[in-house]
């Protein structure tokens, strides 16, 4: 399960430089290796605040680890001594996992209070309630949930099946491809596996192709079992990116060629979780693109004569600003995992009924025992059960308590329960669809500094909405919730939202996929626009803007930022920036300060480049002489030198 949260590739992910401490085991993302440091650092200090720091970083570490129940020993230790808002945060959905729910809602309307914010948890607080409910209705469950007999002390998971049988699964068994330890979890990398029934479909050397020193997971196979797809994180030639990538092979009279990457699988970006459908003519994955929905995100590719589609995105009601992957399609019914809809715990399964070429109905919740406080992914069926008890059987994939090596995989029966026939596009005469437009501003841990931690989100009170294309309408934002409007389908929304003090922000919302759904005539569907305050002559981080050693080219994992900054300037005609380039001390004063010069008209030139006009922007390079981090030149930490290194703005004085 971990495999496609390494959001920064796997370069940050690996590293096996020796370590000696906690903070630099932390930071590496050795997470198994730091809780021996922490926990000794933490029976040794003295300080309270400095414990409560230790503290966090243990429930975030054992969190990681996904120990859910160690991790809330740590962060009410954490909170008890002072570590802030973080570890209140971690209490609570980490309550939420362990299914404590009026405790965990308890905590979220604390959270609420602590940042001045009535809306950033009310969510979090509904879902609480909602689970509950779930988890005590035991009559009339449809399904049942098992352990089944593919799982080991290792993780196992991402399940699925084969025409001919043959049972495809992810494993972090030891094997002689994956020898070497994932410094994450302290485990191997994750490989593929065939479980016993029909494994002798497939040759001895297989899997050979397949499984390398790095993750592979979520093998499938189209119909006609000629062609594969599966998930390969890192791995790849070091001149390359290290990120996830689905990878395809073709069957041949030889065997099956060399799994390569699908041409759309580039950049910055992770790609996985594919699943073939329509006669393997079109694809169903998950990808982490930034200019999506948020998160993970579904989207849809379709074979061309030259090869793949350029993706698109699946609809808003199906995608959100949280993760959504794993998907299976079953005739016209899709099977998702999300941690944003309204869920149990971490990821929920989620179906939803396609009523369009890209069209789907509202995804519901399958509720308890399918789902549970903790992850719940990768549910697929098999066929119809030989027992006369169940319609049909199927697999999903679970952390839940209980299980034998973190996740596991699962056995699900479903059996017939008596339902009411849906009503009919044409029974139903009322469709209707409401826009929950929120306007909200950044709560910042230090209010006048744009650069310290955000710790929520809280309604802008009087912000101005200008909606066109669909409708023609302005009006004031309410104080303290959504401003309610009723859309139509097959349309195309612009929104407007500005306010005193702050930069305007616009939103395209588009109605296009939706349709009429017989289970759900009112569909409402949220919709979020963050503004941000206007710093003015301050200081603001570019995150993710990083340079080769000795070179000012614009790299494709700094074009995002720099993207995001060109959309704000498009909205925002009257504001001038300076934007800067910062270098460590390492290095001739004249040498840092003519790179650093370098680099800021490279970005300059960058913005250009998406039509910002050059009267509106300043390079100006500062070399070293603007540290960031204060330390002396001689002790500072690589952090702290990375720290240093930085590419910022500053909206000017008009």
């Amino acid at each position: 399960m971990l495999i496609l949260f390494c959001l920064a590739g796997m370069d940050s992910c690996s590293y096996t430089i020796k370590v000696r401490d906690g903070d630099t085991a932390y930071e590496r993302k050795q997470y198994a290796k730091a809780i021996p440091y922490f926990t000794k650092d933490y029976s040794r200090e003295k300080s309270r605040v400095q414990r409560g720091r230790i503290a966090l970083k243990l429930g975030t570490t054992y969190q990681r680890l996904n120990d859910p129940a160690s991790a809330l020993q740590w962060y009410r230790i954490a909170w008890d001594n002072q570590a802030g808002i973080e570890a209140l945060k971690g209490y609570a959905y980490t309550l939420k996992m362990l299914e404590r729910y009026p405790e965990a809602s308890e905590a979220f309307v604390q959270l609420g209070e602590e940042i001045g914010s009535t809306y950033e948890y009310r969510r979090e607080i509904e879902a609480c309630r909602l689970a509950g409910i779930w988890l005590a209705d035991t009559a009339n469950r449809p399904y049942t949930v098992m352990g089944s007999n593919l799982n080991s002390r290792y993780g196992d998971y991402a399940l699925v099946p084969t025409r001919n049988h043959a049972l495809f699964f992810t494993s972090e068994r030891p094997s002689p491809q994956s020898e070497d330890v994932y410094v994450w979890t302290g485990k191997p990398y994750a490989d593929i596996l065939i479980a016993d029934e029909g494994r002798n479909a497939f040759p001895d050397n297989f899997l050979e192709k397949i499984n390398t020193k790095a993750h592979e997971s979520n093998l499938v196979m189209t119909q006609d079992l000629n062609t594969l797809f599966f998930t390969r994180c890192g791995g790849f030639d070091k001149s390359e990116d290290q990120y996830c990538r689905i990878m395809t092979s073709n069957r041949t009279d030889d065997g099956w060629t060399d799994p390569i990457p699908l041409p759309f699988c580039s950049g910055n970006v992770n790609f996985g979780h594919a699943i073939p459908f329509n006669n393997g003519q079109s694809l169903l994955f998950a990808s982490d693109d930034p200019f999506s929905f948020g998160g993970f995100d579904l989207y849809q590719s379709t074979r061309t004569s030259d090869g793949w589609s350029e993706p698109a995105i699946l609809p808003p009601n199906i995608n959100t600003q949280g993760d959504e992957m794993y998907p299976y399609l079953d005739a016209d019914t899709l099977y998702f995992a999300s941690d944003y809809h309204p869920g149990m715990g971490g990821l929920d399964i989620f179906s939803t009924t396609r009523l369009g070429p890209r069209s789907w109905s509202s995804p519901v919740n399958m509720k308890a025992p399918i789902n549970s406080g903790a992850d719940d992914f990768g549910l697929v069926w098999v066929g119809h059960s030989e027992t006369e008890q169940a319609l049909r059987t199927g697999y999903l994939s679970s952390s839940r308590p209980g299980g034998q090596g973190g996740d596991d995989i699962y056995l699900v029966k479903e059996r017939v329960v008596e339902k009411p026939a849906p009503p009919t596009v044409e029974e139903v005469k009322d469709y209707t669809w409401q826009l929950d437009l929120h306007s909200l501003a950044k709560i910042y841990t230090i209010p006048e500094d744009p650069n310290s931690p955000v710790l929520g989100r809280r309604y802008l009170d009087g912000a101005q909405v200008s909606i066109s294309g669909g409708m023609d309408t302005t009006f004031t934002s309410p104080k303290d919730g959504p401003a309610i409007l009723t859309v139509s389908p097959g349309k195309q929304y612009t929104i407007r939202v500005s306010a005193t003090g702050y930069l305007k922000s616009e939103k395209i919302f588009s109605t296009e996929d939706l349709m009429p759904d017989p289970n759900n005539p009112h569909q409402v569907i949220a919709l979020e626009v963050v503004l941000d305050q206007k710093f003015v002559d301050r200081e603001i981080v570019l995150e993710n803007i990083y340079y080769d050693f000795d070179r000012w080219d614009i790299r494709s994992d700094a074009q995002p930022a720099l993207l995001r900054l060109a959309s704000v300037l498009q909205t925002n005609p009257d504001i001038l920036i300076e934007l800067a380039s910062h270098t460590d001390c390492r290095g001739g004063t004249l040498y840092n300060q003519e790179l650093s010069q370098r680099r800021a008209q490279s970005a300059v030139d960058f913005l250009i480049s998406r039509g910002i006009d050059p009267n509106r922007l300043r390079a100006r390079g500062y070399g070293e002489s603007k540290p960031s981090a204060d330390c002396a030149c001689s002790r500072c930490t690589e952090d702290e030198h990375q720290e240093n290194r930085r590419t910022t703005f500053r909206i000017l004085q008009d």
